[in-house]
């Protein structure tokens, strides 16, 4: 008997037994990047160039040509009034470009455009104006041009004394898609009310040759 109760109670022991599950190893944490933070490039900003602000010695220049260029004297082919709104537009005038007899060269005065601060370059053109008008401003147009288209293969030029009593001079028009390149074109931005002065002269100092000034608001309206 005591040799079976001992077999039993190393059975009942051994039943009892308490089953040890195995922990499981922790997963490695795997770290996640962050999201790049992209910073958009600032948006360029436009180069504006400075208005020209004339000098004394342009002040003085523009003083001298109109000791010998003659505002004030009788214009060769005439004047006239423009009021803003004119019609037709363009308004044109047939006249001769070039300096006559006794011609001057623009190129010797030393001035410089109003706007654009260029050199006037060489300009063949007569003392006396060939054209000048008063002109009655508004609002409803930004612009005022002149241009002129020439005959003979000639090379014109355009020289303007303004209300202010400062120049503006122009060669070659400098715009792609415009007509002959050689015709000159001077826009006035919100132009003043006043007396412009006109000369169409021309590069390589020829005379007689046959032109049209013309004078429009229209910006579609050009050499």
């Amino acid at each position: 008997m005591k040799t079976s109760l001992s077999v039993v109670g190393f059975a009942l022991l051994t039943g009892c037994a308490t089953t040890h599950i195995p922990t499981p190893a922790p997963q490695p944490v795997v770290a996640v990047a962050p999201e790049p933070v992209v910073t958009p490039e600032p948006a360029p900003v436009p180069i504006v160039a400075a208005p020209f602000a004339p000098s004394t010695a342009d002040t003085a220049a523009w003083t001298h040509a109109r000791t010998l260029l003659d505002f004030n004297a009788r214009a060769n082919f005439g004047g006239g009034r423009l009021t803003t709104g004119f019609a037709p537009d363009p308004w044109s005038f047939p006249l001769t470009a070039g300096g006559g007899r006794n011609p001057v060269n623009v190129a010797d005065l030393n001035m410089r455009d109003s706007v654009s601060g260029e050199q006037c370059g060489r300009s063949f053109v007569t003392r006396r104006p060939d054209f000048h008008f008063h002109f009655t401003a508004g609002t409803t147009f930004p612009l005022l041009r002149f241009y002129v288209v020439a005959g003979n293969n000639s090379d014109a030029t355009l020289v303007i004394s303004e209300p202010s009593g400062q120049w503006r001079c122009n060669d070659d028009h400098h715009h792609e898609g415009w007509g002959n390149a050689l015709m000159p074109t001077i826009d006035f931005a919100h132009p003043p009310a006043g007396r412009y002065d006109i000369w169409v002269g021309t590069y390589d100092a020829s005379s007689h040759n046959p032109a049209v000034l013309h004078v429009t608001e229209l910006d579609a309206n050009h050499p």
